[in-house]
């Protein structure tokens, strides 16, 4: 073949048009394939943009349109016989072959390099500061945001993962499309993701559920023990602002039309309350039914709508850290297990499956399997935990946190990007309401050693908060960064309503599941530990099993470390799980000081969350009392729970 530099003139302006004509035909083909799924992006982002701006979306269909006009004329004219460009094309296949390489390569890349960003955003989006996603400060940061109706269908498999990208748009529907009931039972037993059901214990269900089962709900459904109504109430009577909305609401009609293809086009919906009163303070969560087929359940979580209310629940950065639990971490998880061929009753397993996520504000919303229908239940936080109880969630965490431990040797560059979280109260120490309702928590606290016995444990737990401020003291605790090598991925919310249940045939314990995720950290693995052992267990309790329960936590880290290639004695030998139970256990006293007024509360002493809120952010500052987190329906029985903590962490000389 010629070089360029000894064609004729006319003969090189000929060869440059017929370069350009086979880019532009090579070309097409893309440009046709993807121009619906671009015409319903720019449609999309037409339908959430202002007013100024859907004007120049449309104007982006127009020029896609004109642009395929401008493709086909090309086409035309190339295709016409005796065209002196197609015969030079003709002549010249080796080049359109090395062109079409070029390009093919080309998007690879970029596809290649948006996984990337697309990872890399998502963790940076989680240490924005709170202000900035809230307020929306950083307004370039909220544009990058993706308008993302994409649904990943998540199985036990690894890398069992669907697009709807290519699929036929559902319907056009309204909120109203969805049916709201009031058939929900709400007991004071009941939270958060999965809230309802006890299991019968005649009834079968399998412990490795796939997506063929989620489609049936999980397997067969069981039978709901008879438990007392403390509320009931109707979906069409909440504020509007709770209800899914529009865009939320299409995206669960998609969602739903893959996940049960049988139910047809546009089937009908039932929405329900899925967390009685005072058991959710991030957010809604809702219960989303086949209308025909109760069976076929999902629950879907929602933050609040409420522009203060986000503000002060802090709601858009704990939902990004959720979904980044079941987007990146959780996937993460199975992907090290999955290598290691590690079998289902070693597994760390005992999280929900995630079906759905978007990120896109203020359209946030996480659909997972209902795990009622599978025989998970809440126990009632009024009641105390059993040794069996306490024990399986003491060797799920240790099966959590051997998974980091292994992950940091084996796959450093994914770990990395999660190592790089800022915790939550990191992120809020600048907030000077919180803040000093932080410090009134201490005058709680101290306020439950009255009694003259109490006089050692009044000054050992006035000579800890001496050492600093709530956030001086929290913050290095719940920091990973001055615990490492140890430091690994925690649960990060470890009280009874955030960990369900469930019993075999002949009633006892068969499994649990760690749910909400929103306060997921990096941190020492005795964040957990102490978090669960003080705010969901007695000292009658502590004084008699804690020492075990540490034994059999660590027990099981050795085995399951072994089981991922690994040896305790490396990563985590004894001398420094001992240091860092006597150096870290103390957040358990802070963070009981925190939750423990809401887990002695019952539901219908629950305050306005919103009227908080407001008050907080008209600039007034406030406690427990003037929260409504504490008065005559729990203080006595908050300052007896609180006590018993601040004696045991005395007692075992953690502060």
């Amino acid at each position: 073949m010629e070089q360029p530099s000894e064609k004729p003139q006319e003969e090189e302006q000929i060869d440059g048009q017929s370069q350009e004509l086979i880019g532009q035909l090579k070309l097409q083909n893309l440009a046709e394939t993807n121009l619906d799924v671009e015409k319903k992006s720019f449609k999309q982002a037409d339908d959430q943009k202002p007013p100024d701006t859907c004007a120049e979306s449309s104007e982006a269909v127009q020029d896609l349109d004109d642009n395929c006009e401008k493709i086909q004329v090309f086409k035309d004219e190339s295709e016409r016989p005796g065209s002196a460009e197609v015969e030079h094309i003709k002549k010249n296949e080796e080049t359109e072959k090395q062109l079409a390489e070029a390009i093919d390569k080309k998007v690879i890349e970029k596809q290649e390099l948006k996984g990337i960003e697309e990872l890399e955003e998502s963790i940076a989006q989680l240490n924005t500061s709170g202000d900035q996603l809230l307020t929306g400060e950083d307004e370039s940061k909220d544009q990058q945001l993706p308008i993302n109706l994409e649904v990943r269908l998540r199985t036990n498999s690894l890398g069992s993962e669907k697009s709807s990208e290519n699929e036929e748009k559902p319907p056009e529907i309204s909120v109203s499309a969805i049916q709201h009931t009031g058939n929900v039972e709400a007991a004071p037993a009941q939270h958060n993701d999965q809230k309802e059901a006890e299991p019968d214990p005649n009834e079968d269900t399998q412990d490795e559920l796939n997506q063929a089962e989620n489609k049936e709900c999980l397997g067969s459904a069981v039978k709901q023990h008879k438990i007392p109504v403390e509320q009931r109430e109707d979906a069409s009577k909440h504020p509007e602002e709770d209800l899914p909305n529009e865009q939320v609401t299409q995206f669960l009609r998609q969602l739903v039309s893959q996940l049960w293809p049988e139910l047809g086009a546009n089937p009908e919906l039932r929405l329900e309350r899925a967390s009685a009163k005072g058991d959710n303070y991030l957010g809604v969560v809702w219960r989303l039914q086949a209308a025909t087929d109760s069976k076929r359940s999902l629950v879907v979580k929602l933050p609040p709508q409420n522009r203060v209310r986000r503000k002060q629940f802090f709601a858009r950065p704990c939902f990004l850290r959720e979904t980044a639990a079941y987007e990146v971490f959780l996937p993460l998880t199975e992907m090290i297990q999955e290598k290691w061929k590690i079998p289902g009753e070693d597994r760390f397993r005992q999280h929900a499956l995630c079906f759905g996520t978007r990120q896109d504000e203020p359209n946030e919303c996480i659909v997972l399997e209902d795990l009622s229908c599978a025989g998970f239940f809440l126990h009632n936080r009024f009641l105390d935990l059993s040794v069996e109880h306490v024990r399986r969630v003491m060797l799920t965490y240790a099966k959590l946190h051997a998974i980091s431990l292994a992950g940091k040797c084996q796959f450093p560059d994914r770990m990395q990007e999660l190592q790089q979280l800022v915790d939550i109260f990191e992120q809020r120490r600048e907030d000077h309401a919180l803040g000093v309702y932080f410090e009134n928590l201490k005058g709680s606290a101290l306020s439950a050693l009255l009694a003259p016995e109490d006089d050692f444990y009044r000054v050992r737990l006035e000579a800890y908060f001496a050492k600093g401020s709530y956030f001086q003291l929290l913050l290095p605790l719940v920091s990973g960064s001055n615990c490492e090598p140890f430091a690994v991925m925690c649960h990060g919310d470890c009280w009874n309503n955030n960990i369900l249940y469930k019993s075999a045939q002949r009633g006892e314990l068969e499994d649990v599941r760690l749910i909400d995720w929103q306060l997921m950290r990096y941190a020492s693995p005795v964040t957990d530990l102490s978090y669960f052992l003080f705010t969901c267990t007695s000292r009658e309790f502590r004084q008699s099993h804690l020492k075990n329960m540490l034994e059999d936590y660590y027990e099981e880290l050795g085995q399951q470390l072994i089981r991922l290639g690994e040896q305790v004695e490396q990563l985590f030998p004894r001398p420094a799980f001992d240091e860092q139970v006597a150096t870290k256990a103390a957040v358990g006293l802070l963070l009981a000081m925190m939750v423990l007024p809401i887990v002695t509360m019952q539901g219908q002493d629950v305050p306005d969350l919103q009227a908080i809120s407001e008050r907080i952010e008209a600039g007034a500052t406030t406690d427990l009392h003037g929260a409504g987190f504490l008065g005559a329906g729990n203080e006595a029985t908050f300052k007896q729970r609180i006590r018993e903590v601040i004696l045991d962490c005395v007692d075992f000389n953690y502060i």
